[in-house]
């Protein structure tokens, strides 16, 4: 008789705590929200880019994380993508939640890198000395001296009404030029198919009115 009171006793034992287990588990995450992630699908990227910025986000306004599926053709670091191949890779957003927020559902983009024409030109660089930072109105004239790296002709381009420059000859012009004035010379090279074009380099040359 008393083994068979034992046994119903252990039984309601047993199923109070398994009760107590399950109310539990079923508790840890009540309170929690669920949260969503907006991440618009990127453009197709150039490799002379570089670099650009993902811009996904939470609707818990948690920060997002991003993994890249190959990360040859583009790394992650934060929220910047780096560019270092032609092709395509998946790029996932994700957000673990915390202990406010449910894990959101990942989202997958597809990321395409294109191989455009300037990222395989070479630079180039301009040298330009003038020679002098001053010429006389009588005088009239000044041949302009400065090379490409390149070896590729280099243009000339000035900003006063008074001043003609033809290939490699500026001239001065006897028309409205009654004062001392400041022009400035900038000299060009637009690139070709091998060469980039070259950062533009400007002079100031005074130009000195006899009177």
């Amino acid at each position: 008789m008393t083994t068979k009171m034992k046994r119903p006793a252990a039984a309601v034992l047993a199923a109070v705590v398994l009760g107590l287990f399950f109310a539990c588990s079923s508790g840890e995450d009540n309170g929690k929200s669920e949260q969503t992630i907006t991440f618009n699908a990127p453009a197709p990227h150039n490799l002379s880019e570089r670099f650009f910025e993902l811009d996904a986000t939470a609707s818990s306004g948690l920060p997002v994380s991003y993994d890249s599926s190959d990360p040859s053709v583009a790394a992650i670091n934060g929220r910047t993508a780096s560019l270092l191949k032609k092709g395509t890779t998946t790029i996932t957003a994700s957000q673990a939640g915390n202990s406010a927020f449910f894990e959101a559902p990942r989202i997958s983009r597809l990321l395409t890198v294109n191989e455009d024409n300037n990222v395989n030109k070479k630079e180039q660089t301009i040298t330009f000395d003038l020679g002098t930072t001053e010429l006389n109105f009588t005088v009239g004239e000044l041949t302009l001296e400065a090379t490409a790296s390149s070896g590729l002709p280099v243009t000339f381009t000035d900003n006063h009404i008074n001043v003609v420059i033809d290939g490699y000859l500026l001239k001065l012009t006897y028309t409205g030029l009654h004062y001392d004035d400041d022009i400035t010379i900038t000299a060009s090279q637009t690139g070709n198919d091998e060469y980039n074009a070259a950062p533009n380099v400007s002079k100031i040359l005074h130009i000195k009115h006899d009177e």
